[in-house]
């Protein structure tokens, strides 16, 4: 009985799927903020005037 797979195509493929999400996540905002780079992300982009540490307003202030 033959295998439906080979072995080196199986290594192939998840080593693509690897460099994949590995590019993916270099180019991030979020990397590259970790990183030092200072890009604009979502981590930066909260209310300044808001009460809680995620940048929710305060119950009093809500409509």
């Amino acid at each position: 009985m033959e295998r439906m797979y080979k072995r080196w195509r199986v290594v192939v493929i998840m080593s693509a799927i690897l460099f994949v999400v590995m590019a993916d996540h270099l180019r991030s905002p979020t990397f590259a903020f970790n990183m030092g780079q200072g890009t604009q992300t979502t981590l930066m982009q909260r209310d300044l005037g808001a009460c809680a540490p995620c940048g929710a307003p305060c119950p009093s202030e809500r409509k």
